[in-house]
């Protein structure tokens, strides 16, 4: 084995890397872009959860069951 073989089995094993990485290129994009849009969404939705968590907590102070304990 001499210097040029084992040169070209190095720019090989670049070029697989280099080719692996761009047939997972979409799929790497696709995953950031679901991942902004997911965040974006719960930012957008984040008043309407508040809103509803605040509404549940009026309506679950107004149920008292200590008249159970009465006798």
């Amino acid at each position: 084995m001499d210097a040029g073989t084992i040169l070209g089995f190095i720019f090989g094993y670049f070029a697989a890397i280099a080719g692996i990485f761009l047939l997972y290129v979409p799929d790497i994009v696709m995953l950031l872009v679901l991942l902004v849009v997911a965040g974006v969404l719960q930012l957008l939705l984040l008043p309407f959860a508040l809103l509803i968590r605040r509404l549940r907590r009026r309506q679950q102070t107004d149920t008292d069951a200590s008249w159970l304990l009465d006798r």
